[in-house]
Order: structure tokens, then sequence, then C-alpha cells
């Protein structure tokens, strides 16, 4: 049953198969709000707990959660699932918006002052955390653009490496404050953000489903060798984003108008090397001005990855790109992509 129990997210507890529809279109119509589910493991001193859909047009980790609960089998410990943005997921199309308009992006809302519906929703769910105090959590997203999947972090310990080798062998380590619900760190629990891919890609589906099952299942979450030997860890990237009232446009040449026009095939780049002189695209009257770089400590360092050449925009050294999108209004209110040098990319080291 669905419990309101006067706060901004219901309750749910062991819902049935027959009571979540067969499929995720139908699951998603039952949800009227923000919803945790509570599902019992077998080991009730212990529990973990997901968050998914902060961003609406993420879907991967509602198929997941979908798939566990028809599967109708029990967890290791007691589980929780946090399905968030709701609302957001089912305005018509479905799935399409990120945040619905005038509304902030929930996953920039776990810091305070917490006093739109937005920041209010963010804290209740991270009061809701600390009161249960999960041995970890997942944030499960998609990809903004196509491309494999990875995890991202803000600790390098065994316990963030271990839960991200559930799902990915990439693990990106960010020093960035940008309010996100991994980077809460005051509940004393593991909180890991987990890309699955892209938000049409079934793979995205499906290795969120693995992932997931490996999570609500493995006994010890920590064990040092299930920790991917494969791993590589992208160290400290770095936003690019474009100047608040810039314009951009995607094509296989230069556009007259927008501030900044991106090859039209350049999430191919996504975790992929980007060499010394390779072409992102091409800028416009304002040249690289529209574009900034800034680290935690806010230097700016645009010009120290990116050169222009006849208003080319060019890397000026190998580097790793990611988060390359190619939907311009989230490339303007979030980012274009993220960074990092070719040489800041390590394999994990096992003991």
């Amino acid at each position: 049953m669905l419990v309101n129990n006067s706060d901004p997210i219901y309750y749910w507890e062991a819902p049935s198969v027959d009571e979540i529809g067969a499929t995720i279109e139908e699951f998603l119509k039952q949800l009227t709000a923000p919803t945790w589910i509570y599902i019992p493991g077998r080991d009730h001193s212990r529990c973990r707990a997901i968050t998914t859909l902060l961003h609406g047009n993420e879907p991967s980790g509602l198929h997941a959660i979908h798939a566990w609960l028809r599967s109708g089998d029990q967890p290791e410990t007691d589980l929780y699932f946090c399905i968030a943005s709701v609302k957001t997921a089912q305005h018509p199309p479905g799935f399409f918006y990120r945040m619905l308009p005038d509304c902030r992006d929930l996953n920039r809302c776990f810091r305070p002052p917490y006093k739109d519906s937005e920041g209010v929703l963010a804290a209740n769910i991270l009061r809701r955390l600390c009161a249960v105090q999960p041995e970890a959590v997942l944030d499960i997203h998609n990809t903004s653009g196509s491309g494999p999947s990875f995890a991202v972090v803000t600790n390098t310990d065994r316990r963030h490496k271990a839960l991200a080798s559930l799902f990915t062998q990439h693990l990106i380590i960010t020093d960035l404050k940008l309010g996100a619900i991994m980077e809460f760190e005051e509940g004393g629990f593991p909180v890991t953000t987990i890309e699955c891919g892209g938000c049409h890609d079934p793979h995205a589906h499906q290795l969120a489903t693995e992932g997931l099952r490996r999570f609500a299942l493995k006994q010890n979450l920590f064990d040092y060798h299930s920790i991917n030997a494969e791993m590589v860890l992208y160290k400290h990237p770095l936003r690019v984003e474009m100047i608040e009232g810039s314009e951009i446009a995607y094509a296989d040449h230069p556009i007259d108008g927008p501030d900044l026009t991106l090859h039209s095939d350049v999430e191919h780049f996504n975790f992929g090397e980007a060499p010394a002189n390779s072409v992102l695209g091409w800028l416009g009257p304002r040249g690289i001005n529209c574009l900034t770089a800034r680290d935690s400590m806010g230097s700016e360092h645009i010009e120290h990855y990116f050169d222009v050449h006849d208003n080319q925009l060019l890397t000026r050294q190998p580097l790793r790109l990611f988060m390359v999108t190619k939907n311009p209004s989230i490339a303007l209110s979030d980012c274009l992509f993220y960074l990092v040098p070719v040489d800041d990319c390590h394999r994990h080291q096992s003991r």
C-alpha cells in the first residue's frame, strides 16, 4: 500500500508482482509522487539503498527496480528504493524531461539551503537515508549522451571501488561540488553514482538490472578481491561549460549565428581518446570566450586544454572526454562534457 505519512515522499512496503504492473510504464503509473519502496531481506540487521530517477529522462534505474520486483527474489539485506522525479518522468511524452520547466535539477539540490520544493525533497531523501543507515547507497543514472557506463565517486576507498565494480570498469573521482547526492558524506555511508549509458540504450537497462541484482544479493559488498582488476581511474575531471547566454548547434560544418557548432558525431569521443589537435567543432565571433572549464578552486583552464585555429576548436593535448551530449538543452543548462588528460587516467592497482 502506498502511504503518504504527510511528507513529500510516499512509502510502499513489499509490493507484489500484481501491484507493480507488467511493464515499466504500468509501474510508473502506479506512482503518484516520489516513492520509497521497502523490500525485507534475509538479514534485517543490515540494509542497502538505491536512488534513481533523480532526472526524469533517465529510466534505466527504474527498469532495474521493476525487474527486481518482478523477480520475487529476496535480497541479502533489507533493501530500500527511492524513486524521485516521478511527475517529471510521467510528463508527456514520458521520460523526456530532465526536470520540468522552471524547476531545479534535483541532483544539484543535495546541499543547503533546502528552500524550494526540489530542496525539500532532497533534504527528505537524505534524512531518510540517515535514519536507516544503509551499508551503501547507489544512485543510478543514464548518461546525457551515448557511450559506455561509468561510476562517479568523491572517495577512492575500497568501498567505493567495490560498488563501482558491480557495474563498470570506468571510475571517475571528482572534487567538484555541484550539490549531487554522491557528495553527501555526513551520513557515514558510501554513495556511488552509476551512469549506465544512454537512456535509449537497451544495454544500459540490462547493465542496471544486472548490477542491481549483484548489489542486492552479494553477501559482502566490500570484498577487496571483487574489485575489477581492469578498472580505470579518471581523476579530477573538469566540466566544460558554455557561458550563460551562449548558443550551440550540432552539424558537420560551421553554422553562422551560434557561439559554438560541435561536430554532429562528437559523441564518438565518449571515453575514447581525443588526440592532440582533434577538431571538436567551430567557434563563432566570440571565439573561445564562450567556453569555461574551472576547477574546484575556481581557476580557469579552458586555454590550457583547447586551442583555436581558423575558428576550429582543437584539443591541445590528448584528452579523455565523457558525458559528451548532443542534447542542446543539457549542453546549455548543465555542461558540454567533462575532460581528463590522458596522463591522469590510471588502472586500479591490486594489492
